[in-house]
């Protein structure tokens, strides 16, 4: 059976993320780790790209969840990546015509469902983040980054 055919037949596809598989869930506007399926990622809870073909998050990878920077933020957990995954009509064409109550095939020529799918992993030091909790470390005073109170 092809991944088109899979699809048809109601199998999820799956996207490895850091090495982690994820069940794409279109419907449910999530990815779902294949071993552990209480642990999820929101579409809602990620940032799309510039052009919105994209999906860009943070990414804990030993506690395989999500990752939210902050603007007072001084320290970052080594374990941080930048994950990038392709937009719905990518991951799951099907889905997504499903959604919409369309045709199954409806999205299939424009976006051809691929059998694997593999995230793009930024290592942290290539985002700006290190950089960025380095600032805010020394612009913080030092009795405060000690946690005495003021």
């Amino acid at each position: 059976m092809n991944a088109l055919q899979q699809r048809k037949a109601g199998i999820l596809p799956e996207i490895d993320i850091a090495g982690d598989t994820y069940t794409i869930d279109v419907r449910l506007g999530e990815l779902r780790n294949k071993d552990q399926p209480w642990k999820r990622l929101g579409f809602d809870k990620m940032v799309t790209s510039e052009k919105g073909g994209h999906y860009l998050f943070f990414y804990r990878t030993r506690k395989q969840e999500l990752f939210y920077a902050s603007r007072e933020m001084t320290t970052v957990p080594r374990d941080v990546v930048l994950v990038e995954i392709p937009h719905e009509l990518h991951l799951d064409p099907v889905g997504m015509a499903r959604k919409y109550e369309l045709a199954d095939d409806y999205f299939q020529k424009r976006y051809p469902i691929q059998a694997k799918l593999q995230a793009s992993v930024v290592p942290l030091k290539k985002t700006g983040l290190l950089e960025h909790a380095s600032r805010n470390r020394k612009s913080v005073p030092a009795h405060i980054s000690k946690g005495q109170k003021p």
